[in-house]
């Protein structure tokens, strides 16, 4: 039979778990090592060293930009993602007889874009035959395994990581599958607790004993970096022992501080209860509420901290499950996942099969990438021509023809159906017979005579007569005899024929008695007498009086004022002396 092998790669570190008994597993740091010349390994939990080493591609998956190494080459996240996979199924299968049934996982947020972005990777890896799952599908094979058959309910899986928290919702029974979004946020992780951690140990240190340092000392950062790795390693040790002791080696100090967990969870508490609102957010955001949460399963190396399962169990009234190392639960679900799936596989009868659990293989059908969609063809002239209703051209056409109606129009070349009168007529119809009757009252000799001057002005058809003579006038007698004058001379034109009688004895035009033109009295206005303009009295110039000549006196004016000065010279001057 072969074994199933899940792998999962986070953030900080990267786990492989064969599902074995006991089962095999395999931590690393999800930093890949690529010195030329020799084949790519991740590196130990206890390497701290940076050189020839390339990380944060765990969360670079699908992102164009490319990572660079120490060396200056280039990389896309996903083959980082594939190379650091391939180097764990090496690991965790040296020794196996037969290679086992890989199943990876991935964050269960991610789309199926990103999902197929990674399993296009994995196959230039070489690893042709790996399953992709979501993480949390993982999670929910290892508690069917390890907790039984589930019930219809509601499961939180809490997965507290290195660097970020995630929250999703699951139905567990016969409605399997995930509810709402879930919530991804960075504000809670581990890395926060170590750097608490490292905080809280300075404080203590500097406290008790006098030191200084730069921090700006290479020398100096690099203890600090390995001072913030030890403040990790006390933390998971702490998870499992009531206390431990970690040693501070700084420039000018050496020493050793004992941390026991009741520390620990004071200083990580606050943390801890605001990630407990995020999975509030996230139960409301489902439009469900705390009390539908039937249990929560704690996922990551960080929900090993045993304040965790107090405070979820407290907060949330819920029961709370989790494996002895949380951190390796995702892979060893995914290995159980592997055996399910090669169990189903390499079987010849149905009935093998069918014994598959069907949370499994239905899951890992749902999790498989969707195919990316394709992107949409450019529409067709055709097209764009059926949905706007007409193309760009027809309505260019439709423009040119609409200028050209206007300029008809203003040129009076293109007629309307409507004739353009004088401001005292009514506009005439195309009917004459009509414009008459609108116009005259029938049968009056205005009217005749009217329509008889029209008729010769502008003949039969509608054209101007040409020609100096004018035509005859057309009156009617009294007694109903029809005279032609000649407009000329005023008297009747000899020899006209006179108007042929209807059947009836009557003239073809009807009598009609003359009617004279009232007598419009002349108006003569009022006369209006315009007032005289009052007389102004002449005035005559008076001659002005004589002035004199005032230059004299002006002259002796000054004379005057020159001896009176320079009589007082002396004056001043004797005044001065004395």
């Amino acid at each position: 039979m072969n074994a199933g092998l899940g792998i999962r790669i986070g953030s900080v570190t990267a786990a492989a778990a064969l599902d074995t008994d006991p089962v095999t597993s395999v931590v690393k740091r999800s930093a890949l090592d690529l010195r030329p010349g020799e084949a790519p390994r991740l590196a130990e939990l206890w390497d701290r060293s940076t050189r020839n080493l390339i990380s944060g591609f765990a969360d670079r998956v699908g992102d164009p930009v490319e990572l660079i190494d120490d060396d200056g080459r280039s990389h896309h996240a996903e083959d980082l993602y594939a190379t650091a996979a391939r180097a764990l199924v090496a690991e965790a299968s040296a020794g196996t007889e037969s290679a086992p049934t890989v199943v990876v996982t991935h964050p269960t947020r991610w789309n199926a874009y990103t999902a197929e972005v990674l399993g296009d990777a994995l196959d230039r890896a070489g690893l042709t035959d790996v399953t992709l799952v979501p993480e949390s599908v993982a999670t929910m094979r290892w508690l069917e395994v390890t907790r039984g058959t589930q019930s219809d309910g509601l499961a939180v899986v809490y997965d507290l990581g290195a660097t970020a928290l995630d929250v999703t919702l699951m139905r567990t029974g016969s409605e399997a599958g995930t509810v709402g979004t879930g919530v991804h946020s960075q504000e809670y992780g581990g890395a926060q607790f170590d750097h608490a951690i490292m905080q809280y140990v300075l404080d203590t240190v500097s406290g008790s004993q006098s030191f200084e340092f730069d921090p700006f000392d290479p020398d100096t950062v690099g203890a600090l970096v390995e001072l913030r790795a030890r403040c990790g390693e006390a933390k998971e040790q702490l998870s499992y022992d009531t206390s431990t002791s970690l040693t501070v080696d700084l420039p000018g100090l050496h020493t050793e501080v004992r941390l026991v967990r009741s520390e620990l969870e004071e200083l990580v508490r606050a943390s801890l209860l605001g990630s407990i609102g995020v999975v509030r957010d996230a139960v409301t955001a489902a439009g469900l509420d705390v009390t539908d949460i039937d249990q929560v399963v704690l996922v990551g190396g960080s929900s090993a901290i045993p304040l965790v399962a107090e405070l979820m169990s407290s907060e949330l009234r819920a029961p709370v499950v989790a494996g002895p190392r949380p951190e390796l639960t995702v892979a060893i679900g995914a290995a159980i996942l592997g055996s399910d799936i090669a169990d189903a596989t390499s079987s010849d009868d149905a009935a093998a099969l069918a014994a598959a659990p069907t949370t499994a293989v239905a899951s890992a059908a749902a999790a498989a990438p969707m195919p990316r969609p394709t992107p949409r063809p450019a529409p067709t002239p055709t097209a764009v021509e059926s949905d706007a209703g007409m193309s760009g051209r027809k309505k260019a056409g439709v423009v040119a023809g609409s200028v050209l109606v206007l300029a008809l129009l203003a040129g009076g070349g293109l007629s309307v159906g409507t004739a353009l009168t004088s401001d005292n007529t009514t506009p005439a119809e195309s009917n004459a017979e009509t414009s008459i009757s609108s116009t005259e009252t029938p049968g009056t000799t205005a009217a005749v005579a009217d329509a008889a001057t029209t008729t010769a002005a502008t003949g039969e058809n509608g054209v101007a007569a040409t020609g100096s003579e004018s035509a005859p006038t057309t009156v009617v007698n009294a007694d109903g005899t029809v005279t032609q004058i000649d407009p000329a001379t005023g008297a009747p034109v000899a020899g006209a024929p006179a108007a042929a009688p209807a059947d009836n004895g009557a003239a073809t035009v009807p009598t009609v008695p003359s009617v004279a033109a009232p007598t419009v009295p002349n108006y003569q206005p009022p006369a209006v007498q315009v007032p005289q303009a009052p007389s102004v009295p002449q005035y005559t110039p008076q001659p002005l009086p004589s002035v004199g000549n005032p230059i004299p006196r002006v002259t002796n004016g000054l004379e005057n004022t020159v001896d009176a000065v320079t009589g007082l010279v002396p004056n001043v001057i004797d005044g001065l002396t004395q």
